[in-house]
């Protein structure tokens, strides 16, 4: 049964985005058009490298399309696949959401779609299905769940509820894994809505809350879990969801980053450490002295990471220290090309891969992670979707 219904929502944005360009021309920028973007899910892909090193290096750069949605969206989440940019958000103040398109040629978009439940973060894209978290309504919140949206058709493919604030869905080839704050971890199949198999970390006291989107690979789901006798981390048969390995206590609430022969978990503060995805036996650990640590970036086998104060290069076989460099962090740092994108205070910091220099930067400070583009960025900033490219 269709939860959406369509509603206008986008207007004159072909005029917005020959605004942005014109701007950037007089700024001396001429900016490059965007290649292609895949981005179909939450930190690209279902390893959560956060990582795109086959785009082109990224430079000093101009606004090359800017669309805005109604001022009553907040922008949740952007997902990309076949040149098509998807975004999801929430009303303020009410209880719905929204889902669009965007083109991304020219930003253009005729149409917006209304959901009955405010979406939480970004969707998962599968083939034509838009797979979003959304919250339960006021008078149940601590409900929550998934709804696949057929883009072609605007229809409703499945849903599938759970307890708890979803996660962002994690996705390798038709296996979507939805979990929550409550403790559910579920695996779906994308084309039916079929649950292939579902488990529930808590004891008879308390859930154990799942904090981040698990990853996968072709044999695992690597899942923490916080709170309960069940804290810890664990890896998941990934066809039948029993446990493979299990390490009991660490506290990480940031997502797992499948790698070469590991998978890195960033504790809540002051420790990065690499496991042995056959065993969880550990394999490295490194002391980070910042505070707070941010999931990281891998590529060109190297581990990008950062707490508030640094951010950090890192060998990914032995965890050893390539370069430092001090910044102000406010996000997780993103690979793009041979370019470290860091979110900080005062706007995106782009860095070199090879001994963190500072390469250009850009003074807009996002609110959501951004999604790399051949020859760009797109990010959101309250309503507003943005496409920079390079210059010229």
């Amino acid at each position: 049964m269709p939860s959406i219904s369509r509603r206008q929502y986008l207007g004159a944005i072909s005029t917005t985005a020959l605004t942005a360009i014109a701007g950037c021309q007089s700024n001396s920028c001429t900016p490059s058009e965007p290649g292609n973007t895949h981005w179909p899910q939450f930190r690209g892909g279902s390893r959560n490298t956060n990582a795109a090193p086959d785009f082109p290096a990224l430079t000093s750069s101009g606004s090359y399309w800017t669309t805005d949605l109604e001022d009553t969206i907040d922008i949740v989440g952007i997902a990309t696949a076949r040149n098509r940019i998807v975004v999801v958000g929430s009303e303020t103040g009410q209880n719905g959401g929204v889902l669009t398109t965007i083109q991304l040629n020219d930003g253009s978009s005729d149409t917006a779609h209304e959901l009955e439940r405010g979406a939480t973060s970004p969707p998962a894209l599968v083939g034509s299905l838009a797979i979003t978290p959304v919250l339960g309504d006021y008078t149940d919140p601590s409900t929550g769940g998934v709804v696949a949206i057929d883009l072609d058709s605007w229809t409703e493919s499945w849903t599938h509820e759970i307890d708890g604030r979803p996660n962002a869905p994690t996705v390798s080839e038709n296996l979507v894994i939805v979990s929550s704050d409550q403790g559910d971890v579920t695996a779906i199949d994308a084309g039916s809505g079929d649950i292939e198999w579902t488990r529930n970390f808590g004891d008879d006291h308390q859930n154990a809350a799942i904090p981040a989107p698990p990853a996968i690979d072709s044999n695992r789901v690597y899942v923490s879990a916080q709170g309960s006798a069940m804290q810890g981390v664990y890896a998941l048969d990934r066809d039948s969801g029993e446990t493979l390995w299990s390490i009991p206590g660490p506290d990480i609430p940031a997502p797992f980053v499948r790698a070469g022969d590991v998978v890195l978990g960033s504790y809540r503060e002051y420790e990065l450490a690499a496991f042995d995805v056959e065993t969880g036996k550990s394999q490295w650990s490194q002391a980070i002295h910042g505070g707070r640590l941010f999931a990281p970036a891998v590529a060109d086998d190297r581990v990008f990471s950062a707490d508030r104060e640094t951010v950090y290069a890192l060998s990914l076989g032995r965890g050893e220290s390539d370069w430092e460099t001090e910044l102000t962090v406010r996000g997780v740092p993103l690979v793009v090309g041979n370019s470290v994108v860091v979110p900080t205070q005062d706007g995106l910091v782009g860095l070199s891969i090879e001994d963190g220099t500072e390469r250009w930067t850009i003074s807009e400070s996002p609110d959501t992670a951004c999604v790399p583009v051949e020859n760009g960025l797109i990010y959101a900033v309250e309503n507003s979707v943005t496409l920079r490219t390079t210059c010229k």
